[in-house]
Formats: C-alpha cells, structure tokens, sequence
C-alpha cells in the first residue's frame, strides 16, 4: 500500500513491530556482558630503543602502548601488523576487552587509538589501556553517523 496514511497501516503493523521492538530488547541486554570468547594477543617482543616507527612500519609491525594506571607501569610491545585490523574487525572492538599475553601474565586491555601512517594509511602504533574489572575503566565510545 503505497501512499497510505499512518492512521490506516499502523494498526495493521503494531503487532508485528512490537515483536520486533521485544527481540531487539533482548538483543541489547545479551550484547551487555563480556564476551565467552577470549581473544589473545601474542606481542613479538618488547619496544628497544632503536625500534622506532619508520623502522616497525618498514618490518610490518606495530608499536604498541599499554598506558599505566595506579600501580601498573607504561608496557611498550610490538605486536604484528595484524592486530589493528583484528581490532577493528571484532564486533565492538573499540570498546570490547581484549587479553595480551605478556612475561607469563595475561594483561586485560581495551583499544583507546589506533594511529595510521599519512601517506599509507597503514596502522603504526596502538594504544591500550588496561581494564581492571571492578574499578572505574574509562572507555572512550566513537560517535559514526549513520
């Protein structure tokens, strides 16, 4: 019916919308809890002193920067060149934890930034910052237009 009044197609719809409206509810508050499937990232080494960008984006790798937080120190890894773009393919990436496994302890992060090289737009450095459950974690959300 194409050209219809709302007054006239709604009823018709309701119910099916409200269908609808309820399993998208649900879908919501299952997308709230963590996720069951842990996804691990193997860093390559630690950062030297002579690794720096120019040299990690020719090698294909990426730096990446697990910023401190009260009693935790600055990890700096560098990890391979996959891993921005596992991140950015895992729904909820930029908010989702993740797990680096680092000196035989598995450290709970979540993405802030991911940098790009200017003119390859290839990732060069990431920054993490460690999730601690049961503390306050800022999480910062991306606003996409739609």
């Amino acid at each position: 019916m194409h050209g219809a009044h709302r007054d006239y197609i709604y009823p018709k719809l309701a119910n099916s919308m409200e269908v609808f409206a309820k399993k998208m509810r649900e879908q919501y508050i299952r997308e709230g809890t963590y996720a069951e499937a842990k996804i691990y990232f193997d860093p390559v080494r630690e950062r030297r002193l002579d690794d720096t960008l120019q040299k990690l984006h020719e090698d294909k790798l990426v730096a990446a920067v697990i910023e401190g937080r009260e009693e935790f120190d600055d990890v700096d890894l560098v990890m391979p060149q996959k891993t921005p773009f596992t991140i950015k393919r895992t729904d909820h990436g930029l908010v989702r934890p993740f797990y680096i496994r680092h000196n035989d302890e598995e450290i709970m992060v979540t993405c802030i930034k991911i940098e790009r090289h200017l003119k390859t737009n290839q990732p060069v450095l990431i920054q993490f910052q460690r999730y601690i459950p049961g503390r306050p974690n800022l999480l910062t959300l991306p606003l996409v237009p739609v």
